[in-house]
């Protein structure tokens, strides 16, 4: 490593990633973009690592030496793009913010929207900040205290976190309200074998939907995948086929005409909230958590 290497090239190289281009980024900066190739360049020399394919006549495209450079600095980026409003904070006292993270299924979920607008009711001195996180970096992102809290599929086995139990609740199907299955009360893998099936990939929802189907002697195979349940409802909204996912994603899509309806056999999910070991919660955050348990043991209940 060398001393070239400096928070220029390292936005930078966030920007590009995060706006897709070179031109992107040195509008997102004010800068030229020769100032932002050089930036790039000085820090794959510093890094010694090589973070995008430069063949000529084509955009520049993170290789995957880049790609999981990105994933291993984004936290920290962001963290210090933060450092303005920590500082405009502190100088007008008004120190009170809570930094919550979410997976893509409860990021955008009626029970966190509906807990976040109540306690904003209750506390309108205290700023929220919420942050979509995929599950596989949300841990580090905790234990990093770049956020307060986070919200997920439990369990988790890091040991720098502790986990609090939201709500038990368990997959369901997801399909148009004048599909033919509308009228059950419950969907098997029978009664869907003249539909598409699409189901999420690359996730924990999706272990425990196989584990499931596996523990029961049953066999499904997925005719669409996406590694988002958010898109697996949008494709169904669309007509594509029957989803099978969390009963979060489908609350994105209010009057879009879905309907969701039990899954069997049955697959458990548990829904809570990660916090660090070594960073004791202040009583607002405490409070937010109360108010995030009854939204969501509600909506089990509905």
């Amino acid at each position: 490593m060398t001393k070239r290497l400096g928070l220029r090239q390292l936005r930078a190289f966030h920007a590009v990633i995060v706006t897709g281009s070179v031109t992107a980024a040195a509008e997102r900066l004010n800068l030229t973009q020769p100032a932002i190739s050089k930036q790039l360049s000085d820090l794959e020399h510093a890094i010694r690592l090589r973070l995008f394919d430069r063949r000529s006549g084509r955009a520049a495209t993170p290789t995957q030496q880049g790609l999981d450079f990105f994933r291993a600095i984004e936290a920290t980026i962001v963290g210090l793009e933060e450092i303005e409003t920590i500082a405009s904070d502190i100088e007008h006292r008004n120190t009170t913010r809570i930094r919550i993270a979410a997976t893509p299924p409860l990021i955008n979920s009626a029970p966190l929207m509906a807990a976040t607008s109540r306690f904003i009711a209750d506390h309108p001195d205290v700023r929220i900040a919420l942050e979509p996180r995929h599950r596989i970096e949300i841990e580090d992102w905790v234990v990093a205290r770049h956020i307060d809290l986070a919200l997920a599929l439990l369990p988790s086995n890091h040991p720098g976190l502790t986990e609090t139990p939201l709500v038990e609740t368990r997959a369901v199907v997801v399909m148009p309200a004048d599909h033919r299955l509308a009228a059950q009360e419950t969907v098997s893998p029978e009664d869907i074998q003249d539909d598409r099936l699409i189901l999420p990939s690359r996730q924990p929802l999706r272990t425990r939907i196989d584990a499931a189907l596996n523990k029961a002697g049953l066999h499904v195979s997925a005719q669409l995948e996406s590694s988002s349940a958010i898109t697996c409802c949008r494709m169904a909204a669309s007509g594509l086929g029957v989803a099978l996912c969390d009963p979060f994603s489908p609350t994105s899509f209010v009057g879009s005409g879905l309907i969701t309806r039990p899954w069997r056999p049955e697959v458990h999910l548990t829904y809570g909230i990660l916090q660090s070991k070594q960073h004791a919660l202040d009583n607002r955050t405490k409070r937010i958590m109360s108010y995030l348990k009854v939204e969501f043991e509600r909506f089990a209940t509905a």
